[in-house]
């Protein structure tokens, strides 16, 4: 298996996005969402933009519009938007057609939707994370044995309070279209704020 791909979600703090940085992770992602404790009110312009093309800027929206995704990709760079609410197949075509990339999350529970495979041509990515009564962010696992039935072409991103000591057993799934992982509240000091030492020991793990 190859290398997986590292995302860190929930970033706004220019100081510890600076030190993110330095480790190189493949995905960076920023929530526009009012309600996330990480959400992204305001942050410096100009340093968003310099950050390297090499690292991908995630956006990541809750049942958001279309033209105020769009705006803020702009404004901030961003290359790919996450979709963590319930937008259906149009609303990530729209943003497709704009040019942009998609991460499409499904919230699972016990199967991954059926309706995934609609999403062919459309998602980059899916995003694989645990059910829950908000969006994400619950730091807890859904069955992982579920995605040895997984037979889509489309490259996931695996979420849902993914820790240090499960990259092992991550590393073990026979799953090609394994692509990554996503973390987040397991790697934070506070909300928005993340544990760079951390961080650093997951990336050596991968």
């Amino acid at each position: 298996m190859s290398e997986l791909k590292l995302k860190v979600c929930g970033m706004r703090d220019p100081e510890n996005i600076q030190g993110l940085l330095d480790l190189k992770p493949d995905f960076i992602g920023f929530i526009f969402y009012s309600k996330s404790p990480r959400f992204v009110s305001e942050i410096d312009e100009d340093f968003i933009m310099r950050i390297p093309l090499s690292i991908r800027k995630v956006g990541v929206f809750v049942n958001e519009t279309i033209e105020r995704i769009v705006a803020l990709a702009d404004q901030y760079g961003l290359k790919y938007i996450q979709l963590h609410g319930d937008e259906d197949l149009s609303f990530a075509n729209t943003l497709k057609e704009r040019g942009l990339k998609i991460i499409k999350v499904f919230r699972v529970m016990d199967a991954i939707p059926f309706y995934a495979k609609n999403y062919k041509g459309i998602a980059d990515y899916f995003l694989f994370d645990t059910a829950s009564i908000n969006y994400g962010g619950s730091g807890r696992h859904f069955d992982w044995n579920i995605l040895n039935n997984y037979n889509l072409d489309i490259p996931f991103l695996l979420s849902g309070g993914v820790q240090l000591k499960d990259i092992e057993n991550i590393k073990m799934m026979n799953i090609p279209q394994l692509a990554g992982i996503d973390v987040n509240s397991r790697f934070e000091i506070e909300p928005g704020l993340k544990d760079l030492d951390k961080l650093r020991e997951l990336k050596a793990a991968l």
